[in-house]
C-alpha cells in the first residue's frame, strides 16, 4: 500500500518506507479480522502471503491456522525481518519466512490451500507471470484472494483489469467485497 511514499511504478515499496503500513488506522479501511473472514480459512490450511511487507495482516491470519501454517514470501529480506519481529513479539510461531520473487515462487506445485496479496500486484513487473505462479502453487480448487486499495494506492490494479488478468490464468471469480475505496476479489483455481 503506497499511500504517501513515492516509488517507481511496478516496483516494490522500499522497506525503509514500510513502517507506516503498521498504522492501526488501516483497520478503518480493512481490518485484519475482516480480511481473515474473506479468506475462508480452515484451521489446518497452508497459506501463502505474497508481499507481506512488515506483516500487518500476518498475525491475524496465522492465528486462524492453529494446526496449519502461514508462509510469508517477500522479495525484500528486510520486509521479512520486520514481519518476523512483529510476529515473534506477538508470540506467533506457525509462520515460515522465504525471500523470493513473485515471478518464481519458492514453493512446490499445489503447496497451498490459500494465497493472498494486499496491495502487491501493482508492484510486480509481470503481473500475468505472477498470477501463473500463484496458480501453480495453489492446490486444485485453492483460493486466491487479491485486495487492492484503489483510492489509497497509486499502484492499484483496477477491478475489471484485475479480474480479466486472473481469469486468463486459470481462475474463476466467486466473491467480491467492496468497502471504503478498496476491494477484495476471491478466485478459485480452475482445473
Amino acid at each position: 500500500m503506497s499511500t504517501s511514499h513515492k516509488h517507481e511504478p511496478g516496483t516494490p515499496m522500499p522497506h525503509a518506507h514500510a513502517a507506516h503500513l503498521l498504522n492501526p488506522l488501516r483497520a478503518l479501511v480493512l481490518s485484519p479480522r475482516a480480511l481473515v473472514r474473506r479468506l475462508e480459512l480452515e484451521p489446518d490450511f497452508a497459506v501463502l502471503e505474497l508481499g507481506p511487507g512488515p506483516g500487518y495482516f500476518s498475525p491475524a491470519v496465522a492465528r486462524a491456522l492453529p494446526q496449519g501454517k502461514l508462509v510469508l514470501v517477500d522479495i525484500q529480506q528486510e520486509m521479512l525481518e520486520m514481519a518476523k519481529k512483529r510476529l515473534d513479539d506477538q508470540g506467533v510461531v506457525n509462520v515460515e519466512y522465504c525471500q523470493g520473487d513473485a515471478l518464481a515462487l519458492p514453493a512446490e506445485d499445489g503447496s497451498f490451500d490459500v494465497a493472498f496479496l494486499v496491495s502487491v500486484l501493482g508492484e510486480v513487473p509481470d503481473r500475468a507471470r505472477s498470477v501463473k505462479e500463484l496458480h501453480r502453487v495453489l492446490r486444485p480448487g485453492g483460493l486466491l484472494s487479491v485486495t487492492e486499495m484503489g483510492l489509497f494506492d497509486p499502484d492499484a490494479v483496477p477491478l475489471a483489469e484485475l479480474q480479466a488478468l486472473v481469469e486468463a490464468e486459470g481462475f474463476h471469480r466467486y466473491s467480491c467485497h467492496r468497502r471504503l475505496g478498496h476491494f477484495t476479489l476471491g478466485f478459485r483455481r480452475s482445473d
